[in-house]
């Protein structure tokens, strides 16, 4: 299992850098982890249509980042992370077998954490409640159909490194002009989509982002109190997937979001937390 891993993390962010490193460090990851240095535009810096300096920043730092990669001469693969990702204690199995798979050969890229929709939401549970094996028996849908949004966890190849640098620097010559420019993640959705670009998902997610660094965000900083809850909402569903929050951390933190009270259980399971969600998903915001 050989690869290059790299962490996306802010000159001002040592305590983020501790953190993931501590995390690096118990799932036997460290070695294999080099931290890259983000770009934080100015505080004036024209935006060119993104809501956030924290969104453009992460598109200034994705193009110098994959620049880097092309010019690796050393790894064929690489594992990208966001600094507040948080990998499950099975992670290393986990891509030990991604690294066996075809998948890996197969595919530009795939990603190891994502947002959980309503739609992967029914698929985590048909594989859970067919009992299967999810650290051997990997499962992977095509990012056509299945991939939303989110870079905080991804598998890519130089090849497809390259192409996909020469794809976003177009994109952000051509949007960025007209002002009009969208999110990193959603540009490589758009290009996923027209099938230029071609890619998976693993499901369940390899991990996800930290429920309390995730409140310092700096990159979703414009969002109303109602989109916040929301986006924390959907959060949980990640969290939940990969194991990172126990089934009962995630449906009591669901039920104080919502304002709900919950009967309590000595534990919760996955379906548990997952059919309180669907339950009560009228009482999030899904549009956003």
């Amino acid at each position: 299992m050989k690869f290059k891993g790299f962490f996306i993390n802010l000159d001002s962010e040592k305590d983020r850098r501790l953190s993931l490193e501590k995390n690096l460090k118990e799932v036997n990851l460290f070695n294999n982890f080099e931290r890259f240095a983000a770009i934080k535009p100015l505080t004036d810096h024209d935006l060119r249509g993104l809501k956030s300096k924290g969104e453009y920043g992460l598109w200034l730092s994705y193009l110098k980042l994959f620049a880097k990669i092309i010019e690796d001469d050393g790894n064929e693969f690489f594992l990208i992370i966001e600094d507040d990702f948080r990998f499950k204690n099975s992670a290393v199995s986990v891509l030990k077998n991604i690294f066996s798979s075809k998948e890996i050969k197969s595919q530009n890229i795939l990603f190891l954490d994502y947002l959980i929709n309503m739609k992967i939401i029914e698929k985590i549970l048909s594989i859970e409640s067919n009992n299967q094996n999810k650290e051997t028996n990997l499962h992977f849908y095509p990012a056509t159909y299945w991939y939303c949004a989110c870079l905080s966890c991804y598998l890519i190849n130089k090849s497809s490194a390259a192409y996909l640098l020469k794809s976003l620097q177009n994109l952000f010559i051509n949007l960025s002009s007209e002002k009009k420019l969208i999110p990193v993640d959603i540009a490589i959705k758009r290009l996923i989509s027209i099938r230029t670009f071609k890619g998976s998902i693993l499901i369940p997610p390899i991990g996800a982002p930290d429920w309390d660094l995730d409140r310092k965000s700096s990159i979703q900083t414009s969002h109303k109190k109602e989109i916040n809850k929301a986006m924390r909402a959907y959060l949980l569903l990640r969290l939940a997937a990969s194991g990172i929050e126990s089934p009962s951390f995630c449906i009591t933190e669901f039920a104080n979001l919502i304002g709900e009270k919950i009967i309590s259980k000595p534990s919760y399971e996955l379906k548990d937390f997952y059919k309180f969600f669907l339950a009560n998903k009228d009482k999030v915001n899904h549009n956003w």
